[in-house]
């Protein structure tokens, strides 16, 4: 009876115990799924920081950085560097790089003797496979032998079957062919030399690697088990290429920005210690925007704004096509100005520091869009044309090549020409930021030449009695905190192989500041909260390095800068916590003994910058210092003014980076950085000895915009 009872009750409870394991195991599966998912979704939260090449996190992020620094040197010393711009066409040769790659070629002959080089140029203007010569090429070089170990080339003359100017500076031959191609135009290069059995066709490197070719090559090397465990350049095909085609000005600026945003999301990965994915973090966000980026969003560059800087840059491209024929003669080239009614505005950059240049600069450019004037760049100032890519066709040398020798041309030409191309230089000073300007009947000649130093940007959109006020307010939806920086990033573009050139993955830095790397890392980071400050001690300043100093004297001088920006941690303490962020100072100033003394005081570890735990946050009584403890240079007295350029604009694009601006009010350098930065929050800028406290101090920018020489 008690066998039969418990046969029935286990054939009972069998199906209710089956039921409640399957339950148990589906919430178990659920539970592994649910943990899981979560970690495939911090994951993908990784894999997608950086925004447009998703497929890139697959490879060693410090692999890829060392990639581009390695193989920039290589790319700028390609032998042949063909140019297909704003539809005219440059050729580029190095001698010190042919003469190493042809040693063998060469060394079979005598010591010393005279070869010729032939260069075909290649047309195609509907199919890839009808290639046909329209130019050819023949340079008569003189080659050296040394021990048979080195070759010097040296230009001697040229011969050619087409139109065409040519320099020859620092073993670079350019050579500008003179005829006009259209965009749809491709181009391929043959080259013989005098012995040579049959031509040759000439490759180079592509500059920055387009999106496209690094996704599809990169995707390919990730398939492939044999690849090797080092990347190099020549393993992306796409890197090497033999067909040229056309860019505009436009498209080469596009193509940079792209190109700078991928390299800023390999450093920031760079950056990540991957024990971020600990359980104490609740979200990871992707690297802080740098300001062209913030640019690109029309809540902050308002969509009609955008528009109408297209509008202007496509017609500035149409109007340089139809003048800067370089078939046609200067006097026909005056016609055409005259039948389009060209007027033309040309930026001269004054003699004074970096802010000074910039800001007379971006206001120049404009009164050029407001007037629908031709914009031209100032051909001196050849270091800022190698750090940065502009939008526009501006150089005079292509669109106005008269414009060198304008007097003694035009006295040559009819006198109703030249009652039509009148010009005149105009110099503005300190009223500039202050006095309405009326540019169409204040300023009237065809061909303005605008000298200066300050700005006058803010009061032309600010000020009631402007009648540019309601155009550039109500119609474009613009304001005086927002118009510089917008401005400024639809003009010109920080090119990538300086920022690689500036921020070099092995630095020299000495232990006492941080490298360019760590800087602009640390920057980059949403980790951390980084406050600007700029302190303007004395242009005279820059030249002391070695001389000894107090460092208890020396911080006493400017601790308004100091006690101000731990009044703005303290004010904040509460956010930065809330939003898991560590409260750093970037600081910035011609003095090398400020930078030294702040770094000595307070300077952020870096077991704090690679740890991703709380020991930093957790200790506000004490400033984290970011600095470079290395000299800098003031453009206008360095003995290498190229040097200078280069370290102040980066540090200037470094403290645009930065979330809080506070800087010297008699200092430009760190005002207009804060316009250009599109944060758009008050700045703090006080004297020296100023009041220690900034508690309820803070300057709005349309204020701001009236200091010092303006904006």
């Amino acid at each position: 009876m008690s066998e039969l009872y418990l046969r029935i009750v286990k054939t009972r409870l069998y199906p209710i115990t089956k039921i409640q394991c399957i339950f148990g195991l589906i919430i178990f599966i659920l539970i592994i799924l649910f943990i899981y998912q979560k970690e495939l979704k911090l994951k993908k939260i990784y894999e997608e920081s950086s925004r447009s090449i998703p497929v890139l996190m697959r490879r060693s992020e410090i692999e890829l950085l060392s990639l581009y620094e390695r193989e920039l040197p290589r790319v700028e010393k390609d032998i042949f560097q063909p140019i297909f711009h704003n539809h005219y066409l440059t050729l580029k040769l190095n001698l010190t790089s042919m003469g190493k790659n042809y040693l063998n070629y060469f060394k079979n002959g005598s010591n010393e003797k005279i070869d010729c080089l032939k260069i075909t140029c290649l047309k195609d203007s509907k199919n890839i496979n009808d290639f046909h010569p329209i130019c050819h090429i023949y340079l008569n070089i003189r080659v050296t032998i040394l021990n048979f170990t080195e070759i010097y080339l040296t230009f001697l003359s040229k011969n050619s079957s087409c139109l065409l100017s040519l320099t020859y500076k620092h073993d670079i031959i350019s050579l500008d062919i003179h005829q006009m191609f259209l965009v749809n135009d491709k181009f391929r290069f043959t080259y013989q030399w005098l012995n040579f059995d049959q031509e040759k066709l000439f490759s180079w490197s592509q500059w920055p690697l387009t999106m496209k070719c690094l996704n599809s090559d990169l995707n390919n090397l990730s398939r492939n088990e044999n690849q090797s465990s080092k990347l190099n350049f020549n393993a992306f095909q796409c890197s090497s290429v033999d067909i040229l085609i056309h860019s505009t000005s436009r498209e080469l600026f596009v193509r940079e920005q792209k190109a700078v945003s991928y390299w800023f999301d390999l450093q920031n990965n760079a950056s990540i210690n991957k024990t971020i994915l600990d359980k104490n973090n609740i979200s990871i966000k992707t690297r802080r925007l740098v300001p062209f980026e913030i640019a690109k969003n029309h809540k902050v560059c308002s969509e009609k704004f955008q528009n109408w800087i297209l509008n202007y840059q496509k017609w500035h491209e149409n109007i340089t096509f139809n003048i800067n024929n370089r078939s046609m003669t200067f006097e026909q080239q005056f016609q055409r100005i005259i039948e389009l009614n060209v007027r033309f505005l040309i930026y001269e950059k004054p003699t004074s520091g970096i802010a000074d240049r910039i800001i007379h600069f971006i206001s120049s450019y404009l009164i050029a869009l407001l007037t629908n004037r031709l914009f031209i760049f100032d051909k001196n100032w050849s270091e800022f044309i190698d750090a940065t890519q502009s939008s526009l066709n501006y150089q005079p040398e292509f669109v106005i090549p008269w414009f060198s020798q304008f007097d003694i041309i035009t006295k040559n030409l009819s006198l109703k020409i030249q009652n039509n191309l009148t010009i005149k230089d105009y110099s503005f000073s300190l009223e500039r930021y202050n006095k309405d300007y009326d540019y169409e009947k204040d300023f009237p000649e065809r061909i303005l030449i605008f000298k200066g130093h300050t700005g006058c940007i803010v009061h032309t959109i600010k000020s009631k009695s402007s009648i540019y006020r309601k155009f550039l307010t109500i119609d474009l939806e613009m304001n005086p905190e927002n118009i510089f920086g917008c401005l400024y990033h639809s003009l010109f573009t920080y090119r990538l192989s300086a920022l690689i050139k500036r921020v070099p993955l092995i630095s020299s830095n000495n232990q006492l500041g941080h490298s360019p790397q760590q800087i602009l890392q640390t920057l980059l980071s949403p980790r951390f909260f980084p406050i600007g400050i700029q302190i303007r001690a004395g242009d005279q300043t820059m030249t002391r390095t070695n001389a000894s100093f107090n460092e208890t004297i020396i911080l006493k001088k400017f601790e308004n800068f100091f006690t101000c920006s731990q009044q703005i941690i303290n004010t904040n303490i509460k956010l930065f916590r809330e939003t898991n962020q560590i409260p750093i100072v970037f600081l910035l100033s011609d003095d090398i003994q400020i930078r030294q003394a702040a770094l000595k005081r307070w300077k952020f570890s870096l077991e704090c910058f690679q740890s991703f735990d709380n020991k930093c946050q957790s200790n506000n009584s004490s400033l984290n210092i970011l600095a470079n403890s290395n000299p800098v240079f003031h453009i206008s007295y360095a003995n290498d003014r190229i040097l200078a350029f280069q370290l102040g604009i980066f540090d200037n694009f470094l403290f645009s980076l930065c979330e809080q601006h506070i800087f010297s009010t008699e200092s430009g350098f760190g005002r207009f950085a804060a316009f250009a930065s599109l944060k758009l929050r008050n700045i703090y800028s006080f004297f020296r000895h100023e009041q220690s406290s900034c508690q309820n101090q803070s300057v709005p920018l349309v204020i701001a915009g009236y200091h010092w020489s303006g904006i």
